[in-house]
């Protein structure tokens, strides 16, 4: 919980760059109505009072944004939003128990190239937004399939969703912590981490639709707070994720090259 909290704090600080990076590369491949839908889809899986601060933020970016803001924003957004990744670095590295040997240069080179490959990934992932369904419709319609390929890229978009989220969940514990275990897409920790956090989403947003006292307690504050809180719950459904892992690979160590990487006692922190 103390390193959800620290990792909290530095999320709310590469948050919004994140976005900004994230929104100034997708400027320069795509249209803003698309951007948007894919802002709308992803929403829908935050509570409502956070999804209000994001999509505001994210808004007010497309209404501002031009092909030189695009560039200019990506670059200075850059450093910032890679410092989020820094932070879940040393948060990974706690939860796996692993002593860091990496340079400082080396730790920020992976950070960075970390955010960028993240951010590209949910480029992509818009563009398929648009192109899918253009392409679906062509060949589905060539053997008069449409109304079955509706269906199933209403279902799909989904599932593809949350494979992107898993595969930046598996990013982030294999490339960020001090280890070198093979890189996983499907881990236990992966899907935990996933469900976990769609679980605590989901369940503070009915907090916050039915018993939210954090108006009456926080005044102007509260909308901040609740989406603080949120960050904080997040993070720790990201490293109880990790600590699923890192638990199995040490009951697996005997039986799995992978897991005996992962698990490996030099290491670890506390290792001479």
């Amino acid at each position: 919980m103390d390193v959800g909290a620290m990792l909290a704090y530095y999320t709310v600080l590469a948050l919004f760059p994140m976005l900004v990076f994230i929104g100034s590369l997708a400027l320069l491949v795509l249209p803003s109505d698309t951007v948007r839908q894919g802002v709308a889809m992803a929403s829908e899986a935050l509570p409502l009072g956070v999804r209000d601060i994001l999509t505001t933020r994210i808004e007010a970016l497309l209404h501002t944004a031009t092909a030189g803001f695009a560039i200019g924003g990506a670059a200075l957004a850059l450093w910032g939003a890679s410092r989020g990744a820094v932070s879940l670095t040393t948060a990974l590295n706690a939860m796996f128990g692993k002593k860091e040997t990496r340079a400082w240069w080396h730790r920020q080179l992976i950070a960075i190239v970390v955010t960028v490959g993240v951010a590209a990934m949910v480029v992509v992932a818009l563009a398929l937004l648009v192109v899918g369904p253009i392409v679906g419709d062509y060949i589905a319609g060539r053997f008069g399939l449409a109304d079955a390929f509706n269906t199933a890229w209403a279902v799909g978009r989904w599932i593809g969703a949350g494979v992107l989220v898993m595969i930046v969940w598996a990013v982030a514990y294999k490339f960020l912590p001090d280890t070198n275990a093979p890189f996983r897409i499907f881990t236990p920790g992966a899907f935990v981490g996933v469900a976990a956090w769609l679980g605590i989403s989901a369940l503070f947003g009915v907090y916050l639709s039915h018993f939210n006292s954090y108006e009456a307690t926080y005044g102007a504050l509260g909308t901040a707070i609740a989406f603080l809180t949120w960050l904080w719950l997040s993070n720790m459904a990201l490293l109880f994720g990790a600590q699923v892992n890192d638990a199995l690979a040490d009951v697996r160590a005997q039986k799995s090259a992978a897991a005996a990487q992962l698990a490996d006692p030099h290491e670890h922190a506390h290792a001479v």
